[in-house]
């Protein structure tokens, strides 16, 4: 039974003019992790937009009114590249407030938005 969806889409253009003007920006919204893996990349703003997306789903999907930081949730892939909220105790916590017992989340891209979906079920 879904108990709680959440939808976001991100515009990469805006999305780099924010990244660009406040140094930061980053270490606020993302972990040191995140961070790492998103510099990694060819293209890091269209993976830090997407994870930025991810976060903003899972606060739609749980229905909170930013009550936790945008740093606390840690997007980070399984071994086979899936993108994952790392079920830290803060998130666990999240979760049984909603009687959630699974989060799944799903990440898109192209080169002018990101897109992420979010359900606990």
């Amino acid at each position: 039974m879904i108990k709680g969806i959440g939808i976001d889409i991100c515009d990469i253009n805006r999305f780099e003019t924010a990244v660009k003007k406040n140094r930061k920006f980053l270490a606020r919204v993302f972990s040191p992790g995140e961070i790492a893996y998103c510099r990694m990349k060819k293209n890091s703003v269209l993976h830090f937009a997407g994870r930025f997306a991810v976060k903003e789903a899972f606060i739609k999907s749980v229905s909170i009114d930013k009550t936790i930081a945008l740093n606390e949730i840690e997007v980070a892939n399984d071994r086979n590249g899936k993108p994952e909220i790392v079920l830290t105790p803060r998130i666990k916590a999240v979760l049984k407030l909603k009687k959630g017992k699974k989060l799944s989340v799903s990440i898109s891209h192209t080169h002018n938005s990101a897109a992420a979906v979010c359900v606990i079920t």
